[in-house]
């Protein structure tokens, strides 16, 4: 009603009232034949006054059929409508998923052939924009997507606390170095010098093996333990520390928009931060 004109919403009340009235009429008019035994003008007066009232209520009804006429209300349009839409969307989704799995296909064994770091994003995006317009349920979507939110966080962490790969990596060199010199003397299990390196050397490792590679699952953990990690690094150069924790915050919002979103504010900065680290250290 709140689409129509004002004429046509007169319109439409005006058709209502009388068809109304004209039940009304029908109605007395075939009560009364009835009363004085007049049944074929009753039962046809009765038949039509009530198919007249009906038709007057017609909204609330889906169809109403009578004297050899069906009519059909607004309610099954819509129905007719959301279900055109629904086949467009999945429609889509098929487009989407046909064109997907030929595209992994046409790449298997060849060099090169995972998708990048955008296209993986896009195809994201297109599939839940998908799904939320065939209305699936937000966890059913979330389940969906929680395997690519963890994937580009990974990634994401990955780029922030390369130079931490880096700066391990020299540390080990270094504590190696000063081990081998100290070597070069005679010197005795429980001399403080090898103990600080030993325990140095076994920190790095163990902080390498277990720390950076045992990133949770728990995305909405992710952050803050992502910032931990970065605090924790046993490095004697804390100025990298301190630039991958700065990164790091900056991050933060990011990995929480995809968390809560599956979306990145501005994500092509981010993705030329992973296509580099992940084509190796410059």
């Amino acid at each position: 009603m709140t689409q129509l004109t004002w004429q046509q919403r007169v319109l439409y009340g005006l058709t209502n009232w009388g068809l109304l009235l004209a039940g009304l009429v029908n109605l007395v008019v075939g009560t009364w034949s009835a009363l004085h035994q007049s049944s074929s003008i009753a039962a046809v007066s009765l038949t039509a006054g009530l198919v007249l009232i009906f038709a007057a209520t017609i909204d609330r009804f889906e169809s109403l059929k009578g004297l050899g006429i069906e009519a059909k209300t607004k309610k099954l349009d819509e129905k007719i409508e959301q279900a055109d839409e629904a086949l467009q969307r999945l429609k889509e989704l098929a487009e989407l998923t046909g064109a997907t799995l030929i595209d992994l296909n046409s790449k298997v064994g060849r060099l090169d052939s995972a998708p990048t770091v955008s296209q993986s994003y896009a195809l994201a995006q297109k599939t839940r924009l998908i799904l939320e317009r065939l209305g699936s349920k937000p966890e059913n979507i979330r389940a969906i997507l929680n395997p690519f939110v963890l994937r580009m966080c990974r990634d994401l962490t990955f780029a922030t606390i390369r130079p931490l790969y880096k700066a391990l990596q020299q540390e080990a060199i270094n504590l190696a170095a000063e081990r081998a010199a100290l070597h070069q003397h005679p010197v005795h299990a429980d001399d403080p010098n090898l103990l600080r390196l030993i325990a140095a050397n076994e920190a790095v490792h163990k902080y390498r093996d277990h720390r950076l590679s045992k990133l949770p699952d728990d995305l909405y953990r992710y952050p803050d333990v992502l910032l931990g990690i970065i605090d924790d690094a046993p490095i004697a150069d804390k100025g990298v520390v301190d630039a991958c924790r700065t990164k790091a915050m900056r991050l933060v919002p990011v990995m929480r928009s995809l968390c809560e979103n599956f979306t990145i504010p501005d994500p092509d900065p981010w993705f030329r931060e992973i296509d580099v680290a992940m084509r190796g250290p410059s």
